[in-house]
């Protein structure tokens, strides 16, 4: 009984602030959205699933700019005008690159990124996209019913040698530890991931009183679908995860360092350089594995939308495969010397960026003060949120935006520039302005190597069931979270 009146009389409190700050924010000019509850506001409106599709739905009902409440503002941006210029002033506080503030340490951390990114050092990388690809096609021969796994080893490895200096092992320790921790960050920036997303106030309890969550839940059990409720214990126990696999595998560089003093790979130089660079330990740790974690996922993803779009379309890739003998004959694996001489191949990549994009939604970001925006209040704390998959459907700038359409990207335009750089163009999945992916142009030649050595050699069909039926190939099967899963 007295459990049940000290939880009784904590809750109050947190009812009363929580219903007296949106009361106060009720008064100013409101964003488009959907009606909200009274006190829950959008919390059981949000799906945990396909949140992309929800945001969709939303952008037909109230256009290009929609706010929802889960206990904290969320923006939704579904115009890339919009997503540029609130992009320029947002940002988050973390270890991460992607979740910095602007300021310093962004500066700081994007300069050590482009020591191993920037586009006129990415021919250097050449050879080693040749070789992982070529591993590539050794495994698709060998196991073409394992392309799922191959698909996602042949970016880990390459960007694995690139970040640490060796290739990757076959057993699959790094790659699994890595893809652990990167899925569950997916997961936990996701809006109302956690109990403390709907209830800000409860960041504002000590320590020693973030349990209380859990007996809250207890006593209102319908609270229990918004997850999470020891919300710093569980942040803590993940921030100590993230640094026990990033950190092992950059003191392992470090390690290995003292045996040979002219090893090179990215961790090796922020280690020559992390003094005159400003680096702490942790921040190094987390720059050389989120190049890792992030290069491998999201590569990995763009691979498989490729592998659905041409079951989906074999016309399409008949055509591919037509312009690749026409330059490279039976004997003559494609390369990177005559990308500008497959321009239905460039076209082609870019619509898999375009139509399946591997993070439909960007990364959130969040106001570090109050704003005014197309004569709306963007309260301080807000979530801004783009939606890549909103902006790759417009039909006004996409027509028939769900249907795998590579001449839509050769009527604007020929290859420009070193061939990277025009891969990266005309689509938005590589992100808006100072928080654009710095490692876009390797991801966009290793993905475009990837696809055309892999139309070069293969013919890519549906499955088949045991009675010898095709069966069907559904691109709306994706898994949850920031990123897209398909099959």
């Amino acid at each position: 009984m007295n459990i049940l009146l000290a939880s009784t009389a904590l809750l109050v409190p947190v009812i009363l602030i929580y219903w007296l700050d949106r009361r106060s924010r009720s008064k100013l000019a409101r964003i488009p959205g959907p009606p909200s509850h009274p006190f829950f506001g959008h919390s059981f409106l949000v799906p945990k699933i396909k949140l992309w599709k929800y945001f969709e739905e939303l952008a037909h009902q109230y256009g290009r700019i929609v706010k929802l409440n889960v206990g904290q503002d969320i923006i939704i941006l579904s115009h890339p005008s919009d997503a540029e210029e609130l992009a320029r002033k947002y940002g988050s506080n973390n270890l991460r690159l992607s979740m910095l503030p602007y300021g310093e340490n962004l500066k700081r951390q994007r300069a050590a990124f482009h020591q191993m990114l920037q586009p006129r050092v990415i021919g250097g990388y050449e050879e080693m996209q040749h070789t992982e690809s070529l591993r590539l096609m050794v495994d698709l021969v060998e196991a073409p019913n394992r392309f799922y796994h191959h698909f996602q080893r042949f970016p880990a490895s390459l960007v694995f040698t690139l970040s640490y200096g060796q290739r990757l092992n076959d057993d699959g320790r790094d790659l699994a530890d890595v893809t652990e921790v990167f899925t569950q960050f997916v997961r936990d920036i996701g809006p109302g991931a956690h109990l403390v997303d709907a209830f800000p106030v409860l960041d504002r309890l000590p320590d020693f009183l973030s349990p209380c969550a859990n007996l809250i839940l207890s006593l209102a059990p319908v609270l229990k679908a918004l997850n999470g409720s020891r919300w710093r214990s569980e942040a803590q126990r993940k921030h100590q995860r993230e640094l026990e696999v990033y950190g092992r595998l950059a003191l392992d560089v470090k390690a290995q360092m003292e045996k040979d003093p002219e090893m090179e790979c990215f961790a090796a130089r922020l280690w020559d350089q992390q003094e005159k660079l400003n680096l702490t330990d942790e921040e190094l740790f987390y720059i050389a594995g989120s190049a890792f974690a992030a290069g491998t996922d999201t590569n990995t993803l763009t691979l498989l939308w490729f592998v659905m779009a041409m079951a989906l379309y074999p016309a399409t890739m008949k055509k591919a495969q037509q312009e690749i003998d026409s330059v490279f004959n039976s004997d003559s694996l494609p390369n990177f010397s005559r990308m500008k001489d497959l321009p239905y191949c460039f076209a082609l990549v870019k619509e898999v960026f375009r139509w399946g994009p591997a993070a439909p939604l960007s990364i959130p970001h969040y106001t570090d003060a109050d704003d005014e925006y197309k004569g709306y209040t963007i309260h301080k704390g807000t979530t801004v949120i783009s939606s890549i998959w909103n902006m790759h459907h417009n039909e006004e700038e996409f027509p028939d935006s769900y249907t795998f359409n590579p001449e839509r990207f050769l009527s604007k335009g020929s290859v420009s520039g070193d061939g990277a750089e025009s891969l990266t163009e005309g689509h938005y999945g590589f992100g808006f302005g100072r928080r654009k992916c710095p490692g876009l142009h390797l991801a966009a030649k290793s993905t475009w190597l990837a696809i055309v050595r892999v139309l070069w050699a293969f013919n890519i069909e549906p499955r088949k069931d045991a009675s010898g039926n095709i069966m069907e190939i559904d691109p709306d099967s994706c898994t949850p979270g920031l990123t897209s899963y398909v099959f």
